[in-house]
Order: structure tokens, then C-alpha cells, then sequence
């Protein structure tokens, strides 16, 4: 059985108070605080209090949710688990997964969060954390996101989370599923492509752009056009592997990858032209075009970021990023008659109804078909 951990009051003395250094000084009016171990990590956390008795207090009821925690069961109950151990055993369980890097991130970030409110709650287990604490919580994430969309996004990974500690039996119960649904509109779910006007004129900027070597400046070319005419992310066009450029015959080329977000597999042909710009690319590899293989996939996605982002300004672009390169890939294709079936396995969609609902304003089969529809049934009333 896991003992109750020993608590130690401290104190955390304002600057000009005289017994500053001494942090074991009960009389002041500076501001109390608890730490202690546990399961091998370091806790501390606010006491709430300036007095030391109320101190005392606020150490004796952390002692008592310990001792509730484990209710004097084996510590293979899982009745004790600390928020942050609960939070590095799901990041375990999905690093295991092979989660996408980029998705990792989000977690990481969104637990983070909770952890931080949690400390300002005082809540030190995750059994403690009820559907109250929850929405209470909720009320925050406007700071951090603007959308619905985005933050409907939060609360999934806020439910796989909870998901998980109630099947590894660290939670009772998943308080996260009694949260209400984030309502998401159409408006949210809107996408703004490059015009061919602009992409042209980033193209332009390239060349001699403040802040941006030779070398690199050859480089960003190269990866904007790759984006553009094989419609993959950033991160996938980064890392696309030398052995996934694919020579069909002659001068024709053809991107063979898979998602690093999804899994999912991606074969788009891409001009000669670009795959012959793509073999001329120096970048020390042999293994990558854009990528030297040693940072993350993260780290080196954040440094093309950062290029793009000049170039964009160069360009006197606003609200330029690189998923609009791959928006203005879907929707050529849809605008001169692309079926949005072919689109979807271009872009790599795991269904044709995340497709249509980004794009399905574009597609002209689409609506040719509905008017088509529609008139038939006029015909025939």
C-alpha cells in the first residue's frame, strides 16, 4: 500500500519583507504554500492562505484526499492517481499508437491546460475532476481558441482523455461525455484558397526575399510548388522521403506518400517540371528533399513555417499559410469538373464527407447533378 505522502508548509515571502530567506517563519502575512512527493514526482502547489494555520488546514485536507484516494486499498486500484501521472499515461498510451506527431502536439497542449487549471483549483487527483470542474474549465478556452470549430476539436481530445482514464480504471467515470455538444455551423467550416493571382505573386517574392538565403529561397520554391500541385500539407511535403518521388516514365513523375495525420494513402501524378525541380533540390540528405532527418518532423514543419511566413509578407499577403496552398489545389480541380470523389483520394480524406465539407460549394458535378435533379422532379409533378 502506498503510504500518505509527508506535506511541508513554506513560505513564499514578498521582496521587501524582512524575513525573506527564512521560509519556515510562521508570523508574516506572505503567502503559504504546500509541497511534497509522491510516486517519485514533486508536487507543490498554492496553500490559498497567508496565515499558517490556514495552512495547516489546507495540509491536513490534502492529507485526507490521499488517504480517501487509496481508502486503504492496494495501490493497484488506481484510486490515487495524480492528474499529471494520468496525463503521462495517456501521452504513453498514444505515442504507442503511432499518434501523428501533429496530433501529439494538440494533446500535449490541451492537457497541459487542464493540468495548469487544475493547479489553480487545487485539484490534485483525477478522480476529483467532475463534470463541474469541467465546464467550469470550459468557460476559458475562448482565450486560446476563436472558432467553434476549433474548439469542438479541444473537447475530443478532452473525451479521448477521460475515455481512457476510465478504461484503464484510473476514473470511475468519463465526465467529459456529459459535456454538452460545441454546436459548429457551415461559416465555420469555411476555407479560404490562394486566388492564382496571389500564388503567382508569392512566387514572385522568393527571389532576393529579406531574410531568406540562396539556398533556402531555392528550397521554399520548391516545397510551395510541390504543395500546390500534389495538395499535400505542409508537414507531408516537408518530409517527403526521395524514395516516395516516384518516376513513371519519361518525363512524368507521381507523388507516392501517406498522411502523417491520418495514415492514409496518397498517389497523385505532379508536372515533370516539378519533379525534376524536386531532384535538383541540395539539401545534404539522401533520405529527404526538405528534411535533414535529425530535428523533428514538428521542429522542421516550424521552420518552413517561419520562411513561408516571410515570403508571404514580401508578397503583401494577409493571413497567408500554407494550408491555403492546399485549398487552392482542391478547389482547380473541382472548378474545371474534377469529380470530388477523385478530389477526396487526392487529398487524402479518410471520408468523402470531410471532403464535402470544405468543398462542396466548389464542385460543378455536384451541382450540375442537384440542378439536374431538381429539374427532373419539376418534370415530373
Amino acid at each position: 500500500m502506498t503510504e500518505i505522502p509527508g506535506i511541508e508548509i513554506f513560505v513564499r515571502h514578498s521582496p521587501d519583507c524582512k524575513y525573506n530567506g527564512d521560509e519556515r517563519y510562521k508570523g508574516c502575512r506572505c503567502r503559504k504554500h504546500l509541497r511534497w512527493s509522491y510516486g517519485g514526482k514533486q508536487y507543490r502547489q498554492s496553500a490559498k492562505t497567508r496565515s499558517w494555520s490556514g495552512a495547516e488546514r489546507a495540509r491536513r485536507e490534502l492529507e485526507l484526499k490521499y488517504e480517501a484516494a487509496q481508502g486503504g486499498q492496494p495501490v493497484t486500484d488506481n484510486r490515487a492517481v495524480t492528474v499529471e501521472q494520468a496525463v503521462t499515461a495517456f501521452m504513453a498510451e498514444k505515442r504507442g499508437g503511432q499518434t501523428a506527431v501533429n496530433t501529439l502536439a494538440k494533446y500535449k497542449l490541451t492537457l497541459a491546460r487542464l493540468q495548469e487549471f487544475c493547479d489553480r483549483q487545487n485539484i490534485t487527483f483525477v478522480r476529483e475532476i467532475g463534470l463541474q470542474q469541467l465546464s467550469a474549465w470550459r468557460e476559458e478556452w475562448a482565450k486560446y481558441y476563436s472558432s467553434a470549430f476549433a474548439l469542438r476539436n479541444n473537447q475530443s481530445r478532452i473525451r479521448h482523455f477521460f475515455r481512457y482514464c476510465k478504461r484503464a480504471k484510473l476514473t470511475d467515470d468519463n465526465p467529459a461525455a456529459d459535456l454538452s455538444a460545441i454546436k459548429v455551423t457551415d461559416d465555420d467550416f469555411e476555407v479560404d484558397p490562394f486566388t492564382e493571382q496571389e500564388y503567382k505573386r508569392i512566387l514572385k517574392a522568393i527571389p532576393g526575399c529579406d531574410g531568406i538565403s540562396d539556398r533556402n529561397q531555392e528550397r521554399v520554391s520548391a516545397l510551395i510548388q510541390l504543395q500546390r500541385w500534389a495538395g499535400l500539407s505542409l508537414v507531408d511535403a516537408v518530409c517527403l522521403g526521395k524514395d516516395e518521388l516516384v518516376k513513371v516514365s519519361g518525363n512524368k513523375f507521381r507523388v507516392d506518400t501517406s498522411r502523417r495525420k491520418t495514415g492514409s494513402k496518397i498517389s497523385n501524378p505532379i508536372p515533370g517540371w516539378l519533379g525534376n525541380l524536386l531532384l535538383k533540390v541540395k539539401n545534404g540528405n539522401e533520405q529527404f528533399f526538405f528534411w535533414s532527418g535529425e530535428s523533428t518532423t514538428k521542429s522542421a514543419t516550424s521552420v518552413y513555417d517561419k520562411l513561408y511566413r516571410k515570403v508571404f509578407d514580401q508578397a503583401g499577403i494577409v493571413n497567408g499559410g500554407s494550408h491555403r496552398l492546399r485549398h487552392l489545389f482542391a478547389v482547380h480541380l473541382l472548378e474545371i469538373g474534377i469529380d470530388i470523389r477523385v478530389v477526396s483520394r487526392a487529398l487524402g480524406h479518410k471520408s468523402l464527407a470531410i471532403t464535402e465539407r470544405y468543398y462542396a460549394k466548389w464542385s460543378r458535378k455536384q451541382q450540375a447533378s442537384l440542378e439536374s435533379a431538381l429539374t427532373k422532379g419539376w418534370a415530373a409533378h
